[in-house]
């Protein structure tokens, strides 16, 4: 026998908004659009961004109902004291009247073309129509004409006026015994629209959590001084506990002083974290973990061989239970045995794990900033795979070391924090050749450095600095992963920078001058361009590149920018796998 047991259905909650689900959806807009956090955050607070959490804790909610009852109350005071149909009914009958006059004018008037749509007009009772009929009097210039552009204009009026009131008669319930002057009946218009914007406001609040798109100064006209106080307090509290609740997250830092939200170090290897995951999703299914060189030493990685301790071995790496059997099995073939079943252990005993020895890399990334990388979603892709790669690094190869240089018109190293928001350089010289000298040998001021275009692509720059931070590295295995969109237009000669658009031969030969530097230093330079046939074969960069990789002999490859990350790290893998001890 079943037995069925019905209790009254709930309608299940929506899924709550969490702070989490903020920090990423601003983190989200940074990378897209690249912004700073707390340009991407105050967008959404400026969108009304849910702080509908909070609304309970900090009392609000019991506040913004509070007004919705006032409100409630004044606009039930206004419905009930007035009505509106005998207004309408008289401003029916007064349009009604002067339209009887305007046709008996316009049977007078000579043009009869313009006497026709007179009429048509009256009983059409579009204002829009009207006008236009008074534009056409006023080219007849006669007294008949004078006369009835003064009546059409009154009914013009009049019709506007019935239509406003009958649009706030069909919205509200008018019950009460007075009826108003058309004035009066504006300004309670006036008085009820205000309310009604104010409610909806309100209501948003309550729903959305939208409490900084309100109109304090409307709620101080409708509701008072005191009330407007209160909910600024009340809004002021909760956004110090959304700050505090935004820090908690740890992807935040707060700056009282500037007001000014940041994102994290820590919070920008999460997005690396999360775009790793992505592409492992699409490429590693096959359970694809660390890879390590294939000969045996001093590593991190311990293997299920192991041998007897020689003199050098970390004991980090000590095998305890071989050892302690090795011990065992030497003390019973003693006469001793083993006194009282006491292990003594020595170190002849000792086992020790061997070790596959993690093949160290460094690598500095090398990100374009220049202007064009704006397009097709190059910049943001690139962000993206730098935190992938940094992510990557840190969770499956700690002995590696990577760094990160953008290059424009100049170049700089910057930090993994500050990858989420980088932005290209904005176009700031548009149409027509550029060919432009800095001289650096004397001081130049910041208002003159600030006049310097940043978006173009000072590839020697930035391949220098990637060589001198390369310098100090102590591994062989020394490689750039250039991710770039197009040829040089920037270079240094001595003390001076030039800016050429388009590239020229002078600009391709200083880049591979310092191409020919890094491969001196035995660094690869792996090239990941980004730009299409357009972009590389217009003025010989095409050309360039080749000449490039056949000095350095590193790998050039095409991706798609949505496909760049794959690309990379599934290169960056390979090549982990196949290294070998020399």
């Amino acid at each position: 026998m079943i037995t069925h047991d019905y209790s009254e259905w709930h309608e299940p909650e929506k899924p709550p908004f969490t702070i989490e689900d903020l920090v990423n959806a601003v983190k989200e807009l940074m990378m897209q659009y690249h912004v700073t956090f707390d340009e991407a955050l105050r967008h959404l607070q400026e969108k009304g961004i849910p702080y509908n959490q909070f609304l309970k804790t900090s009392g609000l909610e019991d506040l913004l109902q509070h007004y919705l009852d006032e409100l409630e109350k004044r606009k039930k005071e206004i419905l009930e004291g007035h009505r509106l149909d005998k207004l309408l009914n008289d401003l029916e009958q007064e349009i009604r009247r002067k339209g009887m006059e305007l046709e008996k004018l316009a049977s007078k008037l000579k043009d009869k073309d313009v006497s026709r749509k007179m009429k048509e007009g009256l009983e059409s009772r579009n204002p829009s129509n009207l006008y236009n009929l008074d534009w056409q009097l006023s080219r007849l210039r006669n007294e008949t004409a004078d006369e009835a552009r003064q009546l059409l204009q009154q009914l013009n009026y009049l019709i506007q006026r019935l239509q406003s009131l009958s649009d706030l008669y069909d919205k509200h319930d008018f019950t009460g015994p007075k009826t108003p002057t058309p004035a009066e009946a504006e300004r309670l218009k006036e008085k009820l629209d205000a309310l009604d914007s104010l409610e909806q406001q309100l209501k948003d609040a309550l729903e959305y959590g939208d409490l900084f798109n309100m109109e304090v100064e409307t709620l101080e006209q409708i509701l008072g001084k005191e009330a407007a106080q209160a909910l600024q307090a009340k809004r002021d509290e909760l956004r110090q506990q959304f700050t505090e609740a935004m820090k908690a997250t740890g992807d935040v830092d707060y700056d009282e002083e500037t007001d000014i939200y940041k994102i994290t170090p820590g919070a920008a290897r999460k997005i690396g974290e999360k775009a790793l995951k992505e592409v492992f999703s699409r490429l590693f299914t096959d359970g694809m973990g660390r890879h390590h060189a294939t000969y045996t030493g001093d590593g991190n990685v311990e293997m299920t061989v192991t041998k007897p301790y020689e003199f050098g071995d970390s004991l980090t790496n000590l095998d305890l239970p071989s050892s302690l059997l090795n011990s065992a099995i030497r003390q019973l073939g003693t006469p001793e045995g083993l006194q009282g079943g006491r292990i003594q252990i020595d170190s002849r005993d000792f086992m020790v794990h061997q070790t596959k020895g993690a093949a160290a890399s460094a690598i500095v990334m090398m990100i374009d900033q220049s202007g064009s990388m704006a397009r097709y979603g190059r910049f943001y892709n690139t962000k993206k795979l730098a935190l992938a790669l940094d992510a990557l690094i840190r969770a499956e190869y700690p002995e590696d070391k990577l760094y990160f240089v953008c290059f424009s018109t100049f170049a700089k190293q910057v930090s993994v924090g500050a990858i989420p928001e980088l932005a290209p350089k904005p176009i700031s010289i548009m149409g027509g050749a550029v060919n432009m000298r800095v001289d650096f040998s004397k001081e130049v001021s910041e208002r003159d450095r600030a006049m310097i275009p940043e978006h173009f692509t000072n590839l020697q720059k930035g391949l220098e600095l990637a060589r001198v931070l390369l310098a100090n590295s102590d591994t062989k295995n020394r490689s750039i992963l250039l991710i770039t969109d197009g040829a040089p237009t920037a270079f240094y000669e001595g003390s001076h920078l030039y800016l050429t658009y388009p590239p020229n031969e002078r600009t391709y030969q200083r880049t591979l001058r310092e191409v020919r530097a890094v491969t001196d230093d035995n660094i690869t330079i792996n090239t990941f361009m980004m730009g299409n046939e357009y972009d590389t074969g217009y003025f010989g960069e095409g050309e360039f590149l080749e000449k490039m990789h056949r000095i350095n002999k590193g790998r050039l490859i095409y991706p798609a920018p949505d496909k760049l990350t794959q690309y990379v790290l599934k290169d960056y893998l390979d090549r982990k796998n196949k290294i070998i001890q020399i």
